[in-house]
């Protein structure tokens, strides 16, 4: 079914709001589900709402948490973000690392103690469009092996990187390190549908197309093999070891979304182009790297060549017309934390309940 932004908005919000999240950070949360589904990151949006609030009733997240400064130091920072989800206190990393960047060109702030913080690009993307560059990571739970290993040692490492350009959106890259992010393969479960073998490995370390495999007695496969673990690797020593949170096989481990514990930690980044190069020079330097890419020849007529966010950006101009697509799985689980939290008739998406 498709829904229509705002009405999914309203509803994952007041639905939060109902848990015992405070207001600003119930709009928080919901913007940034829908946000993320709008750009076709489905696997962050609203279907991670019941494992968020099943989290909570497990006692493994804190719904007011309070986000403290741990340490500050010329333009760096260290916060603790009290068990919270993640959203909330990602939103103040980055907003901080803003600030410091404002005043020493960079900022660099730490984030430990928190949960599932969504997608990644909402955050460098706050700072692009202030004319930042923004950079942000994240550790979580060990799911994954080292490459040719078979003990789970870390989570699929996300990063997300992007650039202020001269066109209205910034130019985003925000990516797992494994093939796919967890999310994905938890969403096809939920629909009960295969994934690509090349997305994971069973028990045995053969590729499979059942994502339940995969997360439960699998492995997920790296991107570029041993490169997108090197790069993990990096990812946790910044995350989770610079942090002083949990990191490695130290974090628990997450096979039930929603109940077992989900602990991560970041780190992000903002650096003001105007300490390099006036603002709208970088933009336009930013603007014909771009179109150089996009003309280039493609081998295939029908696919032409794109850059990171290109995908995205045409995905949400999509979705804002015709509304976010949902399915009856998903929009059921919605439709079920309504009725727990008593919300209004009115909100729910399927006219049969």
């Amino acid at each position: 079914m498709l829904v229509e932004s705002g009405r999914l908005r309203e509803m994952a919000e007041t639905i939060v709001r109902a848990a015992g999240f405070r207001e600003p950070d119930a709009a928080l949360v919901a913007e940034v589900l829908v946000e993320a589904d709008l750009r076709g990151v489905d696997s962050h949006g609203v279907t991670r709402l019941a494992g968020y609030l099943g989290m909570i009733d497990a006692g493994h997240v804190n719904p007011r948490p309070e986000v403290a400064v741990v340490r500050e130091s010329g333009a760096t920072a260290l916060l603790d973000g009290d068990r919270g989800i993640g959203i909330i206190a990602a939103r103040q990393a980055m907003d901080r690392a803003i600030g410091l960047a404002g005043e020493s060109g960079i900022g660099c702030v730490s984030l430990r103690n928190v949960s599932h913080t969504g997608m990644l690009g909402w955050y460098t993307m706050r700072a692009a469009r202030q004319g930042l560059i923004g950079i942000a990571m994240n550790n979580g739970p060990a799911i994954t092996p080292p490459y040719g290993g078979r003990k789970k040692v870390v989570a699929t490492n996300p990063i997300s990187i992007a650039a202020p350009s001269g066109e209205s959106t910034p130019v985003v890259l925000d990516m797992a390190t494994t093939m796919v992010a967890a999310g994905k393969l938890r969403l096809a479960m939920k629909q009960d549908l295969p994934v690509p073998e090349t997305w994971g490995l069973d028990r045995h370390g053969q590729a499979t197309t059942d994502p339940g495999e995969v997360i439960e007695q699998g492995f997920f496969q790296w991107a570029g093999a041993y490169k997108g673990w090197g790069l993990a690797t990096m990812i946790e020593i910044l995350s989770g070891v610079l942090s002083g949170g949990l990191f490695g096989s130290d974090v628990p481990t997450m096979i039930d979304y929603g109940k077992d514990p989900l602990i991560s930690n970041g780190f992000y980044v903002a650096v003001d182009v105007e300490r390099f190069l006036p603002l709208e020079e970088f933009q336009d330097r930013v603007d014909r790297l771009v179109e150089q890419a996009r003309q280039t020849p493609s081998f295939d007529p029908e696919q032409p060549v794109l850059v990171a966010g290109d995908k995205e950006i045409a995905c949400r101009q999509r979705r804002l017309v015709e509304g976010i697509p949902l399915s009856r799985q998903v929009a059921a689980e919605l439709d079920g934390l309504a009725d727990k939290y008593q919300i209004s008739q009115a909100l729910r998406l399927l006219s049969d309940r």
